[in-house]
């Protein structure tokens, strides 16, 4: 059964995302960790392993503070540490000023206190266009 202490870790990294605090955001990743992306557009890494290189997927400079809000946060039935968080951003791109607004929805694994793994589903074509691109149909 998944313990209240782990959906805290789940809470924490999504506050540290919320406010962009990069070492509280370590703090939550086992060095082990897996941060996958399956719908990260190009130039943004689908899979990245280990703290270090999960790190690198939040560059200071790029975006403002996430707001992230609306948490639904779920433990997986049957399934000790494993979670669903359904959860929305609220930002701004810096260099282009446009607004960022997404939904998300992530598994996390949690172990012994860290996020071991943590694959984040969101609407890349939302991120494109606030990064200044454009996506249209042929």
């Amino acid at each position: 059964m998944s313990s209240p202490d782990e959906r805290a870790v789940v809470e924490a990294y999504l506050d540290a995302v919320g406010r962009l605090d990069l070492p509280a955001i370590e703090a939550t990743f086992a060095e082990d960790v897996e941060l996958v992306l399956p719908y990260a557009p190009p130039g943004f890494p689908k899979v990245s392993r280990g703290r270090t290189e999960a790190m690198k997927v939040y560059p200071e400079g790029v975006m403002e503070p996430m707001r992230f809000a609306d948490y639904r946060i779920d433990a997986l039935e049957g399934r000790p540490g494993e979670w669903v968080a359904e959860y929305t951003s609220d930002t701004v791109v810096i260099p282009t000023g446009r607004p960022y607004r997404n939904t998300y929805i992530s598994r996390f694994t949690v172990r012994d206190g860290r996020i071991t793994r943590l694959a984040e589903f969101f609407d890349p074509v939302v991120l494109v266009t606030a990064l200044g691109g454009e996506v249209s149909m042929p």
